[in-house]
């Protein structure tokens, strides 16, 4: 997936974003589901710093790329609390 494509994907979520209270403090943002690392990872699979095959350039463009186009759109990208296999897409409230 290019740039261009991770950015439409990533901005048809935003108005569908809902109220998300932070685990740690009282902070509030919006967020919205985009699915597992596994499904979104082009190898895959979740490449954690033991994995003897390591993370391919292929796959780390990506997760660049996807952090890139999150930041243009004002957004973040982060993991979930509860299971850290799952990739949101995160704004402030503020803006």
């Amino acid at each position: 997936m290019n740039k261009r494509d991770i950015k439409r994907e990533l901005k048809s979520l935003i108005p569908d974003m809902i109220e998300t209270e932070s685990f740690m403090d009282d902070d509030k943002y919006l967020s919205a589901y985009i699915g597992s690392f596994m499904s979104l990872d082009p190898c895959g699979r979740y490449h954690h710093m033991l994995s003897p095959n390591g993370i391919t350039n292929r796959c780390e463009r990506f997760w660049d790329n996807m952090e890139e186009c999150a930041s243009e759109l004002d957004c973040w990208i982060e993991s979930g609390e509860g299971d850290p296999t799952d990739i949101f897409l995160c704004k402030s409230m503020n803006e």
